[in-house]
């Protein structure tokens, strides 16, 4: 049995491991490179063996983990891709949505003649998405179910968002059987909406997320510092702009909003979602509304709406938006402004003192959110320069990913000794920081999956 790392391998983005047990071959997760132009590069690869993949298994529909099935099934895959009911959902949008915005942006390019590419081609297809969602096979949570004479496989809740699991495989090699627990990623007790993941059953191989295994998130309630960032730019009149992930991200932050809000935190002014897929995630969400997934206090709200909430539709309305005078609240995709309409809302907002720009969730190296975290004063964009005015927050407390005491928790009250844990979905220091307390405050044999690292298990 062979374990290769194929993405999010000291890296945070491109999710996707090759599973090999005799002369079967499987995947966990095909997902999308993001950030810098040289990771997105990786998308536009081959896999050589993809018509010989048996299966995948999806733990969830974030993009980073499933945004390059389409590719893979143009590359020959025809097996089943298993996942859970609402991640079948949330997947069918993403990659509708994602190969919208690759059309649109090649479109783009090629009219403003900015790519070295001619002509500038999309990265995936909607025929492709269609033939790849059909391939989708619904699993129930936590039932066991057999892929073949070797594997049998089980997905579990991971407290994420919405569908979002980790996956037990259990392998039989060479006349053993082995667990192999894939955790996707990891939700906490601090979500916002949604319940904690489910403990961990026995394991021999742990393959672990470290996201934010160097960081640990805020305790300090997340409204409270969103409270503070939005008061300080509407009370000058300004409009606060928030790229947000339309997937998980997006319903927290109108939660939120709509308590502060309601609790007279923050003035009542226009609240608006200028995102087509975030409509259509929230929809799905509000679908999910039960307490196996949704915490009591936000089923007993019965909406995650404020108020004064707007809902922007057409490409016109957007562009109006960007004229709309303050104080009035933005919220739109894509979190890393790697795309879609808040890079015109930022483009429009960015040069202004009074205005101000929320990052609410994590930005790799690379990606437009990251230059801003880090205090550039020049913001480029679309091939244009923009001086940066506007004030630039960061709520760390808003992660949907575990940081390294929450990790810890969850191993130590799953009480689960596994022969070897392997960490990836982390940038190299994160996952060495959580690999030194892994070892020294569990006893866990653990290393760190290099790019393109190969384990014999």
């Amino acid at each position: 049995m062979k374990l290769k790392f194929i993405g999010a391998s000291e890296e945070v983005t491109g999710s996707k491991t090759l599973l090999e047990v005799d002369n079967e071959k499987y995947l966990v997760d095909y997902g999308l490179f993001q950030g810098s132009s040289k990771s997105r590069e990786r998308n536009w690869e081959t896999l050589k063996e993809a018509s010989d993949i048996n299966a995948v298994f999806l733990t969830h529909a974030h993009i980073d983990h499933c945004g390059l099935l389409p590719r893979l099934w143009r590359d020959g895959f025809r097996g089943k891709v298993y996942c859970t009911k609402d991640t079948k959902k949330l997947a069918q949008i993403l990659l509708e949505d994602s190969a919208k915005i690759h059309a649109e942006d090649a479109e783009y390019a090629n009219r403003k003649q900015y790519s070295r590419h001619k002509p500038a081609l999309p990265l995936t297809s909607q025929e492709e998405v269609a033939e790849i969602c059909s391939l989708m096979e619904e699993v129930e949570l936590g039932e066991m179910f057999h892929v073949s004479e070797n594997l049998k496989a089980s997905f579990h809740w991971a407290g994420h968002i919405i569908g979002a699991s980790f996956v037990n495989l259990k392998v039989r090699d060479k006349n053993e059987e082995k667990s192999l627990i894939f955790s996707g990623d990891v939700g906490h007790k601090r979500n916002i909406l949604l319940t904690p993941p489910e403990p961990l059953s026995r394991v021999d191989y742990l393959i672990l997320e470290s996201t934010y295994g160097d960081k640990l998130h805020s305790r300090i309630p997340a409204k409270e510092v969103l409270g503070i960032y939005l008061n300080t730019i509407l009370k000058r009149g300004g409009v606060a702009i928030i790229p947000s992930f339309s997937v998980g991200r997006t319903q927290d932050i109108l939660y939120l909003v709509k308590e502060l809000i309601k609790d007279k935190k923050i003035p009542l002014v226009p609240v608006y979602l200028d995102s087509p897929l975030s409509r259509k995630a929230n929809a799905i969400f509000n679908k999910c509304m039960n307490p196996q997934f949704v915490k009591q206090e936000v089923l007993d709200e019965g909406s995650i709406y404020p108020y004064s909430f707007k809902e922007i539709e057409t490409v016109e309305d957007s562009k109006a938006l960007t004229e709309e005078e303050g104080p009035l609240i933005v919220i739109s995709a894509s979190g890393m402004l790697d795309g879609g309409r808040v890079v015109h809302h930022v483009k429009k907002r960015i040069s202004d003192k009074k205005n101000g720009v929320i990052l609410v969730g994590f930005q790799p190296k690379g990606t437009k959110g990251r230059i801003l975290m880090d205090g550039e004063k020049k913001l480029r964009l679309h091939k244009e320069v923009f001086p940066v005015e506007a004030s630039v927050f960061y709520l760390n407390s808003l992660s949907a990913h575990a940081d390294y005491l929450d990790l810890i928790d969850w191993i130590e009250s799953s009480d689960i000794n596994p022969r070897l844990t392997i960490l990836n979905h982390g940038e190299k220091m994160a996952s060495a920081h959580l690999k030194v307390i892994l070892e020294s405050q569990l006893g866990l044999v653990t290393t760190i999956a290099k790019a393109n690292e190969e384990f014999v298990l």
